[in-house]
């Protein structure tokens, strides 16, 4: 509480950390309210507190009405899918915020198709972390529907997220018509020699990505991959990186 009030009146704190700090979905709440009033703090880490969809949902009411926070982390707080749909309003009003982190929330499928709603709207958000929230394929067939349409994106972390091969299919299509993103980590997804050889040959048609996490993912021989490196051509540095 008495950060709170030192937020509602401070004039030149820019960035806060109160990463692991148990301040539960009441604190979360004190804070959203004293981020209405904030006029000057651009950065905000509020992971590992155990705030859950309640305190998301404060922190994401906060946010329709801030117009300065440029950065937040919420990763490791365990939302869930209900708190990832309270995200949904403040994304489309709120026009400052461009990283956001909810990694390791449990979101699943459903949390992150409302996400996926907001993406489609949102037009300032360029950096997204949704690692090891168990979205799934479905999960991410969401998300790369609302990438085929969002223009500012340009850095995605979907990791973790057991994705298998046929979410990869859905990343592909995505990628083949996708204009801006630049970095996308699909890690530990499970997605095989099938979902890598669906993702590469979107490869051969992009233009912009040029950074590409694919390490722990079973993808075997590489032949796909050497097809794509042979014809990407991205518009700055001549070729997609592939991390391994």
């Amino acid at each position: 509480a008495s950060i709170c009030v030192a937020l509602e009146r401070n004039t030149v704190l820019t960035s806060l950390d109160l990463w692991s700090n148990n301040i539960g979905a009441a604190g979360a709440a004190s804070i959203g309210a004293a981020l209405e009033r904030n006029t000057v703090l651009t950065s905000l880490n509020l992971g590992d507190n155990s705030i859950g969809a309640a305190g998301a949902a404060s922190i994401f009411v906060a946010l329709e009405r801030n117009t300065v926070l440029t950065s937040l982390n919420l990763g490791d707080n365990s939302i869930g899918a209900a708190g990832a749909a309270s995200i949904c309003v403040a994304l489309e009003r709120n026009t400052v915020l461009t990283s956001l982190d909810l990694g390791r929330n449990k979101i699943g499928a459903a949390g992150a198709a409302s996400i996926c709603v907001a993406l489609e709207r949102n037009t300032v958000l360029t950096s997204l972390d949704l690692g090891d929230n168990r979205i799934g394929a479905a999960g991410a067939a969401s998300i790369f529907v609302a990438l085929e349409r969002n223009t500012v994106l340009t850095s995605l972390d979907l990791g973790r997220n057991k994705i298998g091969a046929a979410g990869s299919t859905s990343i592909g299509v995505a990628l083949e018509r996708n204009t801006v993103l630049t970095s996308l980590n699909l890690g530990d997804n499970s997605i095989g020699a099938a979902g890598a050889a669906s993702i590469f040959v979107a490869l051969e048609r992009n233009t912009v990505l040029t950074s590409l996490n694919l390490g722990r993912n079973k993808i075997g021989a590489a032949t796909s991959i050497c097809v794509a490196l042979e014809r990407n051509t991205d518009n700055s540095t001549g070729a997609a990186g592939v991390a391994s």
